[in-house]
């Protein structure tokens, strides 16, 4: 799959070239080149033969015609790579462009798998709040008739969920701690919240909010059992002196 790297943007005027592609251009601009050196050297050396063949040296006129055949041939392949540069310029902007076509094809099959995956794990993400939302209803309300509930003469102890709020309160504590412990090392949840700083944040450490709402609830029990067990033991004494 074609990835364009941080800064690999094209530059203004110019096309993306995706990573994958094989330029045939550079090679060919380096032939070029090295044949124009050539010919510049060729061409240099013309007057020096032209000179000695003006002044009849021996083999001069030879010489010259030799050279002048090497200029040409030099000229012909500089001609000819610099249409082999332009065709080879022309095939590496064709299949630049094919590959970017197919780069994008491929990051929007990504993109459109990703949006799909997003789409769905919030919509299960909305549905369990449906639900939680119903759940909770059914917790404030039992917590409502708790409280009312309470037995006579007897008082609720000041209870909290260890860092997770109040004992009578909305839970918002409790399962915000939950979110950040079951989240672990992963994103957290906006309604997370992160435990007190004496109680760190290593989320293997943390108890499940469920056994501290257990602890929490045992405890509260306990302590209205056993205020009833001492008014019931209090009461008939007192009623049997009444009598009597």
């Amino acid at each position: 799959m074609f990835r364009k790297k941080p800064g690999a943007e094209p530059k203004d005027g110019q096309p993306f070239v995706p990573e994958a592609c094989t330029q045939r251009a550079p090679q060919v601009r380096a032939n070029l080149e090295t044949a124009l050196a050539v010919q510049a050297e060729l061409e240099t050396e013309v007057a020096l033969f032209a000179l000695e063949a003006i002044e009849r040296q021996p083999g001069a006129a030879g010489k010259l015609a030799a050279h002048r055949e090497k200029v040409e041939a030099a000229k012909r392949a500089v001609d000819e790579l610099r249409a082999a540069l332009e065709l080879a310029q022309r095939l590496d902007r064709e299949t630049a462009a094919a590959a970017a076509v197919e780069m994008r094809a491929q990051q929007l099959a990504v993109f459109e798998k990703a949006a799909a995956e997003r789409v769905d794990a919030m919509a299960a993400v909305l549905a369990k709040i449906a639900e939680a939302t119903a759940e909770w209803a059914r917790y404030t309300q039992a917590t409502a008739e708790l409280a009312t509930a309470l037995p006579t003469g007897t008082f609720l102890p000041a209870m909290n969920f260890g860092d997770g709020g109040s004992f009578l309160g909305s839970g918002e504590a409790l399962i915000g701690r939950e979110a950040w412990r079951v989240a672990g090392a992963g994103p957290k949840p906006p309604f997370a919240k992160a435990p007190p700083l004496s109680a760190g944040d290593d989320t293997a450490k943390m108890r499940p909010a469920r056994e501290t709402l257990q602890d929490a609830h045992e405890a509260v029990l306990r302590s209205v059992r056993a205020q009833v067990e001492k008014l019931d033991r209090e009461v008939m004494p007192i009623a049997a002196k009444t009598a009597a």
